[in-house]
């Protein structure tokens, strides 16, 4: 007997059926590394952020075949139950995002040839004349010659749409979680530079995702699976993004602020941040003696333990006994090695260096100026983690069935977990379920020396003690794709997600 599915409220199935019965289808451095390495290894993280394909396995080899033509005739079926349900309104415009030229590039290119058959792909409905799948692809290692690419590419889509009389605008984000924090960035600098882009927010494009990255957890969670299995299997999650519901998710800023004189202290003197994180300046980057640095999660941002493990194993795959560890499916000897390498597995080793032991929280998420803020003592731990949604760690359930009974993505709230020692962060990471200390809406503190810390699976080493503060930052519109049958994934049935079947391609 399957046990029940273990999912935070917002993200749950719904009740109706889906319009269309679809077949289921970092690198890492410090603040510091960053802009003192070589130019080939700051390209390789600016391209991770900008949509890098993270496969391994089997699809390497042969996974890349194409969808067969009749592959693509159920997509036409869409056209029809659309027509039926939204009174002949067309279906979306699907904008599908992918850095063809990173990563694996056959793989990377093979997805961007099948993304390039389905957009616009004509089809002749049943009692009705030729349609087409209205669509486009977005190359997005443009970037790198033009940073305004993609804003550039969604403000043109806008204007074609409304030549189509097209009213609805999806995206399908080919990468990891990263790649999906940098595209929402991307959405609200054109809202800012065109006001009449988007002007209510029910008009922005949501978000659907292709699991192509290293953790994948949001779409793990959303529903999306663990990964690309196949580049046919690209024909179901175009068909997902047409048929998905909306869903709202909570997008949460974190602010890091240095202060100059423990930079100099350190002997750190050209501080750049990594892509993940944007300096605010406020017209000079030192004023007042501080530098400051904005960054944004919709997962999960940790301090400690995890972090330390995750920069560990990304320095180590740069070397050549990493890259075979990875290349033979051997990862998780790789992940050990680096957790004894860097303590974890130590009882002994030195706490987090949270001033006081004490941090500073608010407990609703209400304005600033009425709610006040309360201390939270956590004592000498060594991991600090607030999370978002219900999958961390690549595909791990940390919370318990009954806290994520009375969580939600979008409560304007995170669930602040603590790990005192070695003993608990494995439990963890073999499938343990950890404690919720505290579900604060906004929280600060200041780090006496330098910890490593992790933002939705990316991690970096602080340079310097600093003050850290998170809090709420807007609401942001996803896709969950209709209610699938649970499938399987390595071999065990796991609660909480939604695991696609592999597609009859």
């Amino acid at each position: 007997m399957l046990e029940p599915q273990r999912h935070a409220r917002s993200f749950a199935p719904m009740p109706s059926p889906p319009l269309v019965s679809v077949s289921t289808p970092n690198y890492a451095a410090s603040f510091h590394e960053f802009g003192r390495q070589d130019q080939e290894e700051d390209d390789t993280m600016l391209a991770r952020y900008h949509g890098r394909i993270e496969i391994r396995g089997p699809l390497r080899f042969w996974g890349l075949q194409q969808a067969r033509p009749e592959a693509l005739q159920p997509v036409r079926q869409f056209f029809d139950g659309w027509s039926e349900t939204h009174c002949g309104q067309k279906p979306p415009y699907i904008l599908a995002f992918v850095n063809s030229m990173s990563g694996n590039l056959r793989v990377s290119q093979a997805i961007k040839k099948q993304l390039n058959t389905l957009l616009d792909h004509k089809f002749t409905p049943s009692g009705r004349g030729e349609v087409y799948l209205a669509g486009s692809v977005c190359e997005l290692s443009e970037v790198s010659n033009n940073e305004r690419h993609v804003r550039d590419v969604i403000r043109d889509t806008k204007r074609l749409m409304a030549v189509a009389n097209i009213t609805q605008l999806r995206f399908l984000v080919c990468g990891g979680d990263g790649t999906v924090t940098w595209v929402l960035h991307e959405i609200e600098a054109c809202k800012d530079e065109n006001r009449d882009l988007f002007k209510l927010r029910e008009e922005e494009p949501a978000i659907g995702v292709v699991p192509a990255g290293t953790g994948n957890d949001l779409a793990r969670s959303l529903g999306w699976g663990p990964k690309l299995r196949s580049v046919a299997a690209l024909v179901g999650y175009v068909q997902w993004s047409l048929a998905a519901d909306i869903v709202p998710l909570d997008q949460w800023q974190v602010t890091i602020t240095f202060d100059q004189a423990a930079l100099m202290a350190q002997n750190v003197s050209d501080l750049r941040g990594p892509p993940a994180f944007r300096e605010k300046t406020n017209g000079s980057p030192t004023q007042h003696g501080k530098r400051v640095f904005e960054g944004y999660f919709q997962n999960y941002f940790s301090i400690g333990m995890d972090a330390s493990v995750t920069h560990g194993v990304e320095r180590a795959r740069r070397s050549c006994l990493g890259k075979l560890c990875f290349l033979f499916g051997l990862g998780k000897v790789c992940y050990a090695a680096q957790a004894y390498r860097t303590g974890g597995f130590s009882c002994c080793a030195a706490p987090l260096s949270v001033q006081g032991d004490t941090l500073q929280y608010r407990s609703s998420a209400s304005s600033a100026a009425s709610t006040p803020w309360s201390e939270l003592e956590v004592g000498g731990v060594r991991q600090l983690t607030l999370m978002n949604i219900n999958s961390y760690g690549s595909g791990r359930v940390v919370l318990s069935r009954e806290e994520l009974s009375q969580t939600s993505p979008s409560d304007h709230l995170l669930e602040l977990v603590t790990l005192s020692n070695a003993c608990r962060f494995g439990c963890v990471m073999a499938g343990g379920t950890a404690e919720v200390l505290k579900r604060p809406a906004a929280l600060k503190l200041t780090l006496e020396r330098p910890e490593a810390v992790q933002m939705d699976g990316e991690s970096w080493v602080l340079p310097a003690g600093c003050q850290l503060e998170v809090r709420w930052h807007r609401t942001v519109r996803m896709l969950r794709p209709p209610t699938c049958p649970m499938g399987s994934w390595s071999g065990r049935q796991v609660p909480g997600f939604w695991h696609p079947k592999e597609p009859p391609f």
